[in-house]
This record gives structure tokens, sequence and C-alpha cells, in this order.
């Protein structure tokens, strides 16, 4: 009776680091959302907000690393059941970073109101769109354990990268031909990364996916999806 009893609290347990994730991963969804709002309508009260919401994502990745630490020490899991802690800690890591990401993001839209230069902005806009979507569907996969769903997300990062080095190349011509358009041209940069990564941390979480189902990590193998994930290296960073 004991054992029966040992094997369902392992198991209500793994619910639960499973749930405290896909908490955090809603928090971080919510966050998204409001910064692309906030690009969208220049809304500094909001910003602020979001600011201040990354504490609470904070809290609730040291929650998941908590709760992981000590299913491990107690339960000793294998199998399926040890890399859904593993991937469980790892996602919550990404999940963290992106909410990062998104304050950053929020951090320069008051700049926005002194920017002139609407084209790149909407590249931001569309930048951030993209990945709150992909962002949204991860989610389901991860609550569903659906792999094809993953790949789909993990290639669609594809669309991110390639609207972001367009902005770099267009801010990079505009500052070369109007020295005056360095310092926003450089904040516009910043905001264009900082979409950049979360899109690349959302792929963090898909290929996660995979690990819980197979064993494996998810890095492009060949499937209908005609084009990989390109170099997204730049010299640029978004601390």
């Amino acid at each position: 009776m004991a054992k029966e009893h040992t094997v369902k609290a392992f198991t209500q347990e793994l619910k639960l680091l499973k749930a405290k994730v896909f908490e955090m991963a809603k928090e971080c969804e919510g966050q998204l959302a409001k910064a692309l709002q906030t690009l969208v309508e220049r809304d500094t009260i909001l910003a602020r907000d979001i600011i201040e919401g990354d504490s609470k994502i904070n809290s609730l990745q040291s929650e998941v690393d908590e709760l992981a630490i000590r299913i491990l020490a107690l339960r000793q899991p294998m199998a399926r059941d040890l890399r859904n802690i593993v991937a469980a800690q790892k996602m919550a890591a990404d999940f963290e970073r992106i909410a990062d990401y998104t304050a950053n993001i929020a951090k320069h839209v008051i700049d926005l109101e002194k920017i002139t230069l609407h084209k790149p902005i909407r590249s931001i806009v569309e930048m951030a769109n993209s990945a709150l979507q992909m962002l949204r569907d991860v989610l389901v996969a991860y609550q569903e354990l659906d792999t094809e769903k993953a790949a789909e997300i993990w290639h669609r990062d594809r669309e991110i990268d390639k609207i972001y080095f367009g902005l770099l190349t267009q801010l990079r011509t505009t500052m070369i031909e109007d020295s005056t358009s360095v310092a926003p041209s450089t904040t516009l940069l910043f905001m264009g990364r900082c979409c950049e990564r979360i899109g690349d941390h959302i792929t963090n979480v898909a290929e996660n996916v995979e690990y819980i189902v197979s064993g494996e990590m998810y890095h492009g193998r060949p499937m209908q999806l005609k084009s990989a994930h390109p170099d997204s290296s730049n010299p640029l960073s978004c601390q």
C-alpha cells in the first residue's frame, strides 16, 4: 500500500511541475501580448506593468527549480519521467529569458515617441506578433506533447530571422546615409534583436517537446518544411 501511495504522489508531483511551467509560460504569453500592444499604442503605463511583472516570472522559475530538484532527490526518476523534469527546468529557463527580453522591449517603448522611422517600427511589431503566435502554439505542443507541431514551430522561427535581417540591412543603410539617425536606429536594432532572441528561445522549448517524447533534441532534421534555421549570430546583443 505504501508503494502505491508513493507512485501516486510521484505522479502528482510531475503534474504539479508541468502545471508550474505552464503557468510561467502563460505569464510570458501575457507579457509578450502586452509588449505588442505597447509597440502599437506607445502605451508607457502598460510598458511599466510589463517591467514590474517580470519579477513574478522570476519567482515561478525558482519554484520550478526547487520542485524539480526535490523530485530528482526523492524519486530518482528514469526514462520519460526524468526527461520531463530535465525539460521542465530547461523550458523554465527559456521562459525566464523570454520575459527578460520582453521587459527590455518595454523599457524602450518611451523612445519610440521620438523616432520617425516608421517602417522599421512596423518590422519590429511584425516580429513581436510572429513570436507571440509561436509562443501560443508551442504551449499547445507542450501541453499535448505534439512533436509534429513543435517541429513546425521550430521551422517557423526562420520567418522572424528573415524580418530581423531585413531590419538590420535597412537600419544600417539609414545610419550610413544620415548620421543623425544613429541613436534611434540603435534603439530599434536593440528592440529587433530582443524579438529575434525571443524566437530563438521559443525554438528551444519546441526542441524540448521532442526531447520529452523521443529522448532526442530536435535540430531541424529533414522534413517537408524546406528551409533550415539560418544562422542568427550578430554582434549586437540584447542583454
